[in-house]
């Protein structure tokens, strides 16, 4: 949650900053598939620390 959260502000604060002070527009479209692309990436991100942090604890059964 807190990634797609930072997303969304980070694309958007960077969309503003590109109209302000040039004079190309990044279209919504693009911005959608930027936030959704992070948000997938930190979704992956965080599966795999989880994985591996779960595995870091397990036991052998031995």
């Amino acid at each position: 949650m807190w990634t797609f959260l930072t997303a969304v502000v980070v694309v958007n604060l960077l969309g503003w900053l590109v109209g302000v002070y040039s004079d190309v527009t990044i279209g919504a479209v693009f911005r959608i598939a930027l936030i959704m692309g992070i948000t997938t990436i930190g979704a992956i991100f965080t599966g795999a620390a989880a994985l591996l942090g779960f595995l870091d604890t397990e036991k052998p059964n031995n």
